[in-house]
């Protein structure tokens, strides 16, 4: 379904560019995690580690990992508290990473007034303001059972990720305002909210402290809250900084940007040719997939690679359709994990030996795709005799799944199917991408091999010779 949207958010949704402007350079600064220091007198929930890490499929589950630089709160039976800084603000732009375990439930209160919700929303396809980068709702018990709640934002987009991976999320938020004789004179705003490098909240006023706020009064400054009491949570890289001036006219100039023009794949899935920016490349040769569950990629027909995956909207076409055409880009709508550009499979001399870079043009002969009752696309190519259908399909709303089949395999090849900082084995069959970017899950019986490049470490799978099959999941 092509969606077209005139004069509200449009261009807001697709970028993380600025909507203020500075008159100074304003310096940020960090809230140290190498202990409690920071805070005000803390239940036994919380502690402090290097990391933390939260096992996907079951609630609750998330320990922290000895050492320092990661707040984590883990609930226990007598003493659970939210988290309050000694320190108090007033218009702050905050920036920190978080991780949910499995049906968790947080939030982080500015002046310890105002949530902005986290939750394990992750498959969530309409959200809600009780949904992970929400504004939470007032609440009133005197306006009657059933309507004490009241002015809950819902965010723009569900951009949350699994439970157990590393998160981010950027606040710019604008504190109400008093006159001389102590009465407000504006609101506290949340100028914007980003969530995974998705716009989540625009402009949204609230008019007094949320539900579950350390305060019932509204002042010019106030201290950070972390929700500490409702679900096992981990916070690391709290950063803050003074919020820059604020024009109104760009607000009104981006909210009234009419023309953009949204593909989304609504009730079915929908394949879209297209070039992407990928890096510093523009690469010209690339499906994209979109399906109704909120799970998309993009595939390079050139290289047999699936270059990136994410959850959310599906793609932004206006440099394709909006008058010439120019420069003729299509831009993912939601979170992007990018993966790598280089082929997939790739013949090796020996294990030790590099990846290519790419395939040369007259090496690699693409025979198009095909698509099942599901309209999930296998694409075919030929590279140095080898036949290999790869078939990308979401069959749930959980992970994108790959099936790589190949034929005429000779002994020595291989199949990369991760590339990051680090890979960690979590479980059976079950690792970590990245720093917790992403989990892969594939079946040990395909005994990968994990190797140290020189841009970190991939993941290699083997494949028999002759004919064979690889299947792995991905989850984000």
């Amino acid at each position: 379904m092509i969606v077209f949207k005139r004069g509200i958010l449009c261009a807001c949704l697709l970028t993380a560019n600025a909507l203020c402007v500075s008159a100074q350079n304003l310096q940020g600064a960090s809230i140290s995690l190498n202990n409690l220091d920071a805070f005000r007198a803390s239940g036994t929930n919380w502690s402090i580690g290097s990391d933390a890490i939260a096992n996907p499929n079951v609630k609750g589950d998330m320990k922290a990992i000895a050492g320092t630089g990661v707040l984590v709160d883990v609930l226990n039976p007598k003493d659970n508290k939210d988290l309050i800084t000694k320190e108090e603000f007033g218009d702050i732009e905050l920036e920190l990473d978080f991780m949910m375990a499995k049906e968790s439930n947080s939030g982080v209160y500015i002046q310890g007034r105002y949530e902005v919700q986290l939750f394990d929303s992750w498959t969530k396809l309409h959200p809600e303001f009780s949904d992970c980068g929400g504004i939470y709702q007032r609440w009133d018990d005197t306006r009657g059972k059933g309507n004490e709640g009241y002015q809950g934002i819902a965010p723009l987009n569900n951009a949350a990720r699994t439970p157990g991976l590393w998160q981010h999320l950027k606040i710019k938020f604008q504190a109400p305002q008093f006159n001389a004789a102590g009465v407000k004179i504006r609101n506290a705003l949340f100028q914007e909210v980003y969530l995974n490098g998705v716009l989540v909240q625009l402009q949204q006023e609230v008019t007094g402290p949320t539900r579950s706020s350390t305060f019932e009064n509204e002042q010019a400054m106030g201290p950070l809250m972390f929700q500490g009491d409702h679900g096992n949570v981990a916070f690391r890289n709290i950063q803050y900084k003074p919020l820059k001036p604020f024009i109104e006219v760009e607000v009104k100039k981006r909210r009234t940007i009419e023309n953009s023009i949204f593909v989304k794949a609504d009730g079915k899935p929908y394949l879209l040719r297209s070039f992407i920016n990928y890096g510093d490349k523009k690469l010209t040769h690339v499906i994209s997939g979109g399906y109704p569950n909120l799970l998309n990629f993009s595939y390079d027909l050139k290289q047999g690679a699936l270059l990136q995956v994410w959850r959310g909207d599906f793609m932004d076409v206006t440099q394709m359709w909006f008058e010439r055409g120019e420069p003729q880009l299509a831009k993912p709508l939601g979170s992007v994990i990018l993966l790598t550009g280089a082929p997939s499979i790739a013949v090796l001399n020996d294990p030790a030996t590099a990846w290519p870079d790419s395939i040369p043009f007259d090496d690699f002969g693409n025979k198009g795709y095909a698509l099942d009752k599901n309209r999930f696309p296998s694409f075919e190519y030929e590279y140095k005799g080898i036949k290999a259908i790869d078939k990308i399909s979401a069959p749930t709303a959980n992970s994108i799944v790959r099936e790589i089949n190949v034929s005429n395999a000779p002994e020595n090849l291989y199949v990369r199917i991760a590339l990051g900082k680090n890979i960690e084995k979590i479980g059976m069959g079950h690792y970590s991408v990245d720093d917790k970017s992403y989990y892969l899950t594939l079946d040990d019986a395909n005994k990968p091999l994990i190797r140290e490049t020189a841009h970190g470490k991939e993941m290699l799978v083997p494949m028999a010779k002759g004919s064979n099959s690889l299947t792995y999941s991905i989850q984000f």
